[in-house]
């Protein structure tokens, strides 16, 4: 087997593994890419492309699908469906020869057994070809528009036209399908002279680099490929943080004693031991896993004042009780701020699950709220532009007379307007962010034991 055909061939069990073991696709390309280590830089980039963009534009890649084929795609056979939903991908979106694609997906569909079928896939993807400038799409009038063009589940597409209007919906789709970038944070308290050899480094590996404007230390990297291999990550100078997560902490006041509730994989424990070297922090999530991940990353970055403890936000814990001057709590939410750099969420996401997910974030600030001392500070965030997890549950914590808003001490020129008093919303395509919450609250000295209101 010939190396491009090995690689489409991976990129095609990787689909078809994330899809059968609905298993998190960032995390399944991760380790894909660790095992063929030994590829080039430019083939793992194949694969990754294959795999992230057949998953980003699965929507639309089934719309076209139907258009050309006498069997829908949900009637397919789960192997040819993926085959047939990567070669449109090609053709539609990837500067190949059209007739590559075609011929590739052809022999992956004999390579995986199904040779009998191998002519229905021939035929379906060189019909695309033929026709691909001609697809007739949903009109803007046409209420599958938004969930065809961008792939977006439509219950979602309602949601966010409700909350945000149909231009600025669309503005935050267009750019989680165009983010190709990642976005890095150098490590406090390094040199220029260090600061230039991290920089180059990306740059003498092809990667172009800019500066975040209005921000020390944060960068946009495109075309770096996998951050692991560079020389600067291993050593823990540099961490992949995006402009919410890096706004969060740097809003986040000074306390003797510090817990990050939620902090798997730690990148924001880690920011804050550098922010606050006297400090004394505790990362905590929810399993081993997680917590070995957050101690992976403190040893690669070397903060010393991080103590890694097992615990569960959803259940109270009574060592924690008013024991914190400040907590962290960027709970789990629906990612719809991040859907550019882990493509499946939205695919993963229901109505009942986000029911789910609101009652869930509500009983953990019941929780960590009791971890805050009087006088001290709960800072709230998440990574999702879905309102009823961001203001609706920040605007609880205060309503219910324990906790009031504290003005953020860094906006940087570009967010200044947008903030409100003590909170933040960010959004993809309008700002130069991912998708991000803030709301720094502090809680009253005399708040009593009210309890927190719950879905």
């Amino acid at each position: 087997m010939n190396k491009d055909a090995e690689i489409r061939k991976i990129a095609l069990e990787t689909l078809i593994q994330i899809e059968k073991n609905n298993a998190p696709s960032h995390l399944v390309i991760k380790d894909v890419l660790d095992k063929y280590d030994y590829f080039s830089r430019s083939e793992k980039a194949l694969i990754s492309t294959l795999v992230k963009g057949t998953i980003e534009r699965k929507i639309e890649l089934d719309y076209v699908c139907d258009l050309f084929s006498k069997t829908p795609h949900n009637k397919m056979k789960l192997p040819i469906r993926i085959i047939i939903e990567m070669g449109i991908y090609q053709i539609l979106y990837m500067k190949s020869y059209d007739t590559l694609a075609v011929n590739s997906s052809v022999e992956l569909a004999r390579k995986k057994g199904f040779s009998t079928l191998s002519g229905f896939v021939n035929g379906v993807l060189r019909n695309i070809v033929r026709n691909k400038d001609n697809i007739k799409y949903p009109g803007k009038d046409d209420k599958n528009y938004l969930s065809v063009k961008y792939s977006m589940p439509e219950f979602l597409t309602t949601l966010l036209v409700s909350q945000y209007g149909f231009e600025t919906t669309e503005k935050m789709l267009k750019e989680s399908l165009e983010n190709d970038y990642v976005r890095i944070r150098i490590a406090e308290g390094l040199s220029d002279k260090d600061k230039e050899e991290i920089l180059n480094e990306f740059k003498d590996k092809g990667a172009s680099v800019k500066e975040v404007k209005g921000f020390d230390n944060l960068y946009n990297i495109k075309g770096a490929g996998n951050i692991n291999d560079f020389t600067s990550f291993n050593e823990g100078k540099i961490y992949v943080q995006d402009v919410g997560s890096y706004m969060l902490v740097k809003n986040v006041p000074f306390g003797e004693k510090i817990l990050d509730a939620c902090a798997a994989p730690g990148g924001k424990s880690i920011f804050l031991s550098e922010k606050y070297p006297d400090a004394k922090i505790t990362a905590c999530d929810i399993s081993e896993e997680k917590t070995d991940r957050i101690k992976e990353n403190i040893e690669r970055c070397k903060a010393l004042n991080i103590e890694v403890k097992i615990s569960d936000a959803t259940v109270f814990n009574p060592e924690f009780e008013e024991a914190f001057d400040v907590v962290l709590a960027d709970v789990p939410c629906s990612g719809l701020g991040v859907i550019g750099k882990k493509q499946d969420i939205k695919y993963r996401l229901t109505t009942e699950g986000l029911e789910s997910l609101y009652d869930l974030q509500s009983k953990i600030l019941e929780n960590v709220s009791k971890y805050v001392k009087k006088g001290g500070y709960l800072c709230y965030s998440t990574c999702t532009v879905n309102k009823k997890e961001n203001e609706d549950q920040a605007e609880k914590l205060v309503s219910d007379g324990r906790f009031n808003y504290e003005a953020l001490n860094f906006l940087p020129d570009a967010f200044k307007d947008k903030a409100k008093e003590g909170h933040l919303s960010l959004m993809q395509g309008v700002d130069d962010s991912d998708g991000f919450f803030i709301a720094i609250l502090k809680k009253k000295e005399n708040e009593g034991n009210k309890k927190f209101k719950s879905n």
